[in-house]
């Protein structure tokens, strides 16, 4: 007997992205963002020589926090409006909720809080490796957020 007020039914059919598809979505994702990175910095930042004679740069007060505010921006809050971050598009991918209604930015700043456990060590590696023994192929971010990744072209496939 199937129970009426279950949420399955609630659930649609969803076309899930690609785990390679949502890792080089990341990686287009943080190369722009390294590029930002190392752009602000190198503009508005203060010229460092070291004794050795190396060059750097370094930020300190507004362009240091415009370094913080263009990971919120580009990521979460980005993500949160328009389901997509600039990879996501590329990919023609978006996040949305479990139930598949729209992922909203505290959904969004959740997932990207995990970033550091998913990618950070080893490439991605624990984000592949979480995302390929689940079902909905959720990386640890997308299980703490309640999220997914879905292909926006084809929406007939299934979990």
């Amino acid at each position: 007997m199937t129970d009426l007020l279950s949420d399955d039914l609630l659930i649609p059919t969803l076309s899930l992205a690609r785990k390679t598809t949502r890792w080089l979505a990341s990686l287009i994702d943080y190369i722009f963002y390294t590029a930002i990175l190392w752009a602000i910095p190198l503009y508005f930042g203060e010229k460092y020589t070291s004794q050795e004679g190396r060059v750097s740069y370094h930020a300190e007060g507004i362009p240091a926090l415009c370094i913080w505010a263009a990971w919120w921006v580009l990521l979460p809050i980005v993500e949160g409006i328009t389901g997509q971050t600039l990879g996501k598009a590329v990919f023609k991918i978006k996040t949305v909720k479990e139930n598949g209604s729209k992922a909203t930015i505290g959904n969004c700043i959740v997932r990207h809080l995990f970033d550091m456990v998913d990618f950070a060590p080893f490439l991605g590696i624990v984000g592949l490796l979480v995302a390929g023994n689940n079902e909905k192929k959720q990386r640890v971010g997308d299980l703490v957020a309640k999220t997914v990744v879905v292909n926006t072209q084809n929406k007939s496939a299934h979990f």
